[in-house]
């Protein structure tokens, strides 16, 4: 339980510090919780390589919605999306095993709330970033709810295999 908690420290901190900070408070919160992520929860190494999956996938689909029109950042990104989105995704990776290892009782159930819980998110960030999501809103939100519904359940199954 020690290091659910901690894992889930670690990346709502990483949150904040990316989101709100941008590029250059992700870039110096990031190997700090990764070392700590390597040293307080890390329970197998070979999870690196789940880590750098999960957030390659993550920033390929961001970098689709960018492409395709759906999402839009501001100035210096890199491939098609912020720094700092590349690090929150590399923060989310690691609580693929910990904090939100639960959802994998029930990938359908996890589907249905990575539809709602994803999108909510990127609405959310548009708030407080330069980010914006393309009209029809409606539209964008559904796009990205499909791709979360699908997404998010496969990377956490993958988890869970990587892990037995």
């Amino acid at each position: 339980m020690k290091k659910i908690l901690i894992n889930l420290i670690l990346f709502q901190l990483g949150w904040f510090f990316c989101v709100l900070g941008g590029d250059l408070y992700a870039l110096v919160y990031l190997p700090i919780a990764l070392l700590l992520h390597q040293c307080l929860v890390l329970t197998d190494r070979g999870e690196w390589w789940l880590i750098l999956a999960v957030a390659i996938v993550g920033s390929c689909w961001d970098v689709l919605m960018v492409q395709v029109g759906v999402m839009h950042y501001g100035s210096d990104l890199l491939f098609g999306i912020p720094l700092w989105l590349l690090c929150l995704w590399l923060l989310f990776a690691t609580t693929f095993r910990y904090s939100l290892f639960w959802l994998r009782q029930n990938l359908w159930l996890t589907a249905l709330l990575a539809a709602l819980v994803g999108p909510a998110n990127y609405w959310l960030g548009t708030k407080i970033t330069e980010a914006s999501i393309a009209s029809p809103v409606l539209l964008s939100l559904g796009i990205m709810a499909i791709g979360w519904a699908l997404l998010f359940p496969c990377c956490l199954y993958y988890a869970g295999k990587s892990k037995d």
